[in-house]
């Protein structure tokens, strides 16, 4: 979804005729109906996937011989401030370039598409001799139907959505093409999901596989978005659930947890155990991990202590 800066600028100096892409303006003034034009055009443009607003130019695709000096110097901000101040959202993907058009300097603003449609949620009203008009109305989608900038259709939204789902998939097929060429000496490491200790079947219910393509131990990998839901205990959340199980003095404390982990290494060799969001962060665990632990007492009653010893045998840090 979108079009090609090159082929927009190309537009802009070559065009006869305004068109679905490129859009003519006779002048660039402050005024407020010409701002609410201006926006109406940009935020219809960012919807269709992009196009280009072509200043001092006529109807007709003539010079109008207007001076477009103003429009050269203005700062992107305000435009960006007066899209948001009718769309309540920062579209700045802007760019304002100086063109020829039959050897006379005019002024192009490039409009580059969007992810997810812009709303007016303000209207864009102004006066003009005693009367009141309006450019847009509060709650409209617009979008560009050939050289027109009107509101949308139920068809503008099935395109824009075929549109994207394209793109999602295109950038998919684009990532498993990158795994599959991936370099010899680069390798692939995937995790299973978590198995419930009692029946050997998923603990938690499409859980998406964690996955790293580098030559490197420490490249960052590829998480699940949802790591809320599959992780979603803290420490106090954990002991909570192992001590309501095991009821044993002295309770399981944060210290046992830290002897577990570093013993067993749980982050780099159990990631169905546990996540760490980033380095700094404190690690979540899941129903998974308490139940396992719980297990290990069960069957092994000097489980925490044998942790705990194990836990100060380990190397001093230099």
């Amino acid at each position: 979804m979108g079009v090609d800066k090159s082929k927009l600028l190309e537009r802009a100096e070559n065009a006869k005729r305004e068109s679905k892409y490129v859009d003519f303006k006779k002048e660039f003034n402050t005024s407020t109906a010409a701002w609410c034009e201006i926006v109406k055009d940009i935020v219809a443009f960012a919807n269709s996937g992009g196009g280009v607003i072509v200043f001092g130019v006529n109807n007709d695709g003539t010079n109008s011989g207007t001076s477009v000096s103003t429009i050269l110097e203005l700062d992107l901000a305000d435009v960006t401030n007066k899209i948001q101040s009718y769309t309540n959202y920062q579209f700045d993907d802007l760019e304002i370039v100086e063109i020829k058009r039959h050897g006379i300097k005019r002024a192009a603003l490039i409009i580059s598409g969007i992810d997810l449609p812009m709303v007016f949620i303000y209207p864009g009203t102004y006066e003009v001799d005693g009367k009141h008009k309006s450019a847009f109305a509060k709650g409209t989608l617009y979008f560009r139907h050939g050289a027109k900038s009107e509101p949308g259709t139920r068809d503008d939204l099935m395109s824009w959505r075929d549109e994207t789902v394209e793109k999602i998939r295109t950038g998919w097929l684009g990532g498993i093409r990158k795994v599959v060429e991936s370099p010899t000496g680069h390798s692939i490491t995937v995790v299973s999901s978590p198995l419930s200790s009692r029946s050997g079947i998923p603990k938690i219910e499409g859980m998406a596989i964690t996955a790293k393509v580098s030559s490197s131990p420490g490249a960052v990998s590829f998480v699940p978005q949802n790591a809320e839901e599959l992780w979603p205990y803290r420490q106090k959340d954990l002991l909570q659930k192992i001590n309501k199980e095991l009821k044993i003095l002295p309770q399981v404390n944060g210290h046992d947890i830290l002897c577990i982990n570093t013993h067993l290494g749980v982050l780099k060799t159990h990631p169905e155990f546990a996540y760490k969001p980033y380095r700094l962060s404190s690690s979540q665990y899941n129903d998974v991990y308490a139940e396992w632990i719980i297990n290990q007492y069960k069957q092994d009653k000097e489980f925490f202590r044998r942790m705990r010893t194990e836990y100060k045998k380990r190397p001093p840090r230099k």
